[in-house]
């Protein structure tokens, strides 16, 4: 019974960011960080993937994600340390994974959502999380 629930969680979270299954073993040729208002409890981040599955015809497309916590970082040795870096150095690495999960270790339970890319760099994403293809116009 517990493995029917784990899969049925999978695919939901599958069709849930179909925009992430989509650019996973893509190359980030660019990344944008909109900027916000100090009010603003929403982040959001631009990222465009070369598309070379060939689904789209401009061989590029955009993801907006949108949380209320964004960081990228880069594991700087094997113990696991994290150093907070630019969006700009995560261009043309491939995007390889992500993981998501909720986390309870807080007063409430908080969405988190890991994106890996090569070469030990991670875009981490907590809060309510909002991603979604920018299509052209």
């Amino acid at each position: 019974m517990m493995m029917e629930e784990l899969e049925l969680s999978e695919e939901w979270v599958e069709d849930t960011w179909k925009e992430l299954e989509q650019a996973r073993g893509e190359k980030l040729i660019k990344g944008s960080k909109k900027r916000s208002k100090k009010s603003d409890e929403i982040q959001e981040i631009i990222l465009t993937f070369e598309d070379t599955d060939g689904l789209d015809l401009d061989d590029t497309y955009m993801i907006s994600i949108k949380a209320n916590s964004i960081v990228i970082g880069k594991q700087e040795n094997k113990k696991g340390t994290i150093k907070s870096v630019g969006l700009a150095q995560l261009k043309e690495k491939r995007f390889l994974e992500y993981i998501a999960w909720d986390d309870d270790n807080y007063d409430e339970s908080i969405f988190r959502l890991t994106m890996a890319f090569e070469k030990g760099y991670s875009i981490e994403i907590a809060g309510s999380i909002v991603i979604q293809e920018i299509k052209p116009k």
